[in-house]
């Protein structure tokens, strides 16, 4: 058991620092967005996809649903490394399931109706699908661990 805690710790770390990374993408892209200017990018994708309409939610730039999702997920793994309370990790594969459901629609958007693809968003869909692979494989470890 002493294992799968610890493998749960190191996960956690993981998660933490991915989300951290994260919180400074959502950052650098959304300042962008509220300056309305260019950013460093690998294509012109960048550009397409911050001036089209579809990357604004009822008005709120799409980065700062990022921004949120990932600070909150940063907060819930610090608090994690302080306690045992699987509801914690519950609320962190939560919080990763409705991210991948945000970045695949996201992305299907870019790819399918705006015709351009962000480098930025491309990066936080992968950071995403890290992070919701992490957590289902730290909740799988701490489920048997607690239940055999």
């Amino acid at each position: 058991m002493g294992n799968e805690v610890e493998t749960s710790r190191k996960l956690n770390r993981i998660i933490f620092i991915l989300s951290i990374f994260g919180l400074i993408l959502a950052i650098y892209v959304l300042q962008s967005f509220l300056r309305q200017s260019s950013i460093v990018c690998l294509n012109s994708g960048c550009e397409t996809v911050r001036k089209s309409s579809f990357s604004y939610i009822f008005g709120i730039p799409v980065p700062a649903f990022g921004l949120v999702g990932y600070a909150m997920l940063a907060i819930l793994t610090f608090l994690r490394t302080t306690s045992k309370d699987i509801r914690l990790l519950q609320w962190i594969r939560r919080i990763a399931i409705f991210g991948v459901i945000f970045v695949s629609w996201f992305t299907f958007t870019e790819i399918f109706v705006i015709k351009a693809v962000c480098t930025w968003c491309a990066v936080s869909t992968v950071n995403m699908f890290a992070i919701f692979y992490l957590s289902l494989k730290s909740y799988n470890i701490e489920n048997y661990a607690t239940h055999g």
